[in-house]
């Protein structure tokens, strides 16, 4: 079951310009390309222009998308977030673009 949404998610952010790859059977890793060209702006944001997201249950059984960030050290666990129901892939897509998108940003607030 959660396969086919994982996947749909990859789906939406390809549609929304970005770079999305399925990581085992519950995450979905994002990815800006333009952190990896010649924008100006893409490498001073590089590495933030990537964003892993998984798919899990909460506490109370629900199956949400979980943003997933490093934790405040190295040797930390990976801190999760709750992004959005499962069901509605559209708004996650929305929400994940626009955290990895460069729209609007000058390249003087990058340095």
């Amino acid at each position: 079951m959660i396969g086919p949404l994982v996947r749909g998610l990859a789906a939406a952010l390809a549609g929304r310009g970005l770079a999305a790859e399925t990581v085992g059977s519950h995450m979905v890793w994002a990815v800006n390309r333009a952190a990896d060209g010649d924008d100006p702006v893409g490498a001073a944001m590089s590495p933030g222009l990537r964003q892993a997201v998984m798919c899990r249950p909460d506490e109370d059984g629900r199956l949400l998308w979980w943003w997933v960030w490093s934790g405040p050290t190295r040797d930390a666990p990976s801190e999760y977030e709750p992004l959005g129901p499962v069901t509605d892939v559209d708004t996650a897509a929305d929400r994940i673009a626009a955290v990895l998108r460069l729209d609007g940003v000058a390249p003087e607030a990058t340095k």
